[in-house]
């Protein structure tokens, strides 16, 4: 008799405890969804424009790895008799193919993105340097909210004395949300890639058409 009330305390201590473990996990989600709600919104919005912005930069990688375009490609130069651009034309084509294999990759690697779980630890949403990157972990989703928008940009700056660089820019825009149970927060992330330059001698040319 006395072994079976021993272990009926045991029992009890035992679901003593687990019930207050319970009961005080509860607590602390209650605080954080209370106290740290924006804080946290914040630190999913940071997260969030991280993982996009790395996904977006591989996408675009893996395009330029497996293609190999050159300025050449793109642009064509006229020359004056004594030696000077005058006009330049856009290999429209080119550029469209560039385009479509971009918004290929992205959509591909979003769609990826958007199917896997970001971790964010809650001791990082304190802002104390000694909790940073500690504590239990929130699941973040980043869903994307429409489909990328990719634009060709010609830049030309001047590099000094007659002399024009003259820069092909892929900006690429996208609307993404973080979702954080029960809250979402809506961010938009543009990012500029450099796909081909050179520089010119002389002016920037009077006869060029603008991409797009």
């Amino acid at each position: 008799m006395q072994r079976r009330r021993h272990r009926t305390k045991c029992d009890n201590s035992n679901s003593y405890l687990v019930v207050m473990l319970v009961i005080g996990m509860v607590v602390v989600l209650i605080f954080i969804n209370s106290a740290l709600k924006p804080v946290i919104m914040n630190m999913a919005e940071s997260y969030g424009k991280m993982s996009v912005a790395k996904t977006v930069d591989d996408a675009v990688s893996k395009v330029f790895e497996n293609e190999d375009i050159g300025y050449s490609d793109i642009v064509r130069l006229t020359f004056s008799d004594s030696g000077f651009v005058t006009a330049v034309e856009y290999n429209s084509a080119e550029i469209n193919k560039i385009k479509l294999l971009l918004s290929r990759s992205l959509v591909s690697s979003l769609e990826k993105l958007r199917a896997s779980k970001i971790k964010v630890p809650i001791g990082s949403v304190t802002g104390n340097a000694y909790l940073s990157g500690r504590g239990l972990n929130l699941r973040l989703r980043i869903m994307q909210s429409s489909v990328p928008v990719i634009e060709v940009i010609s830049s030309f700056e001047s590099e000094g004395i007659n002399t024009v660089l003259h820069r092909i820019i892929i900006r690429i825009t996208v609307e993404t949300e973080a979702y954080l149970p029960p809250r979402r927060v809506s961010f938009t992330l543009t990012q500029d890639f450099v796909i081909a330059q050179t520089i010119i001698v002389g002016d920037i040319p009077s006869g060029y058409a603008d991409i797009g």
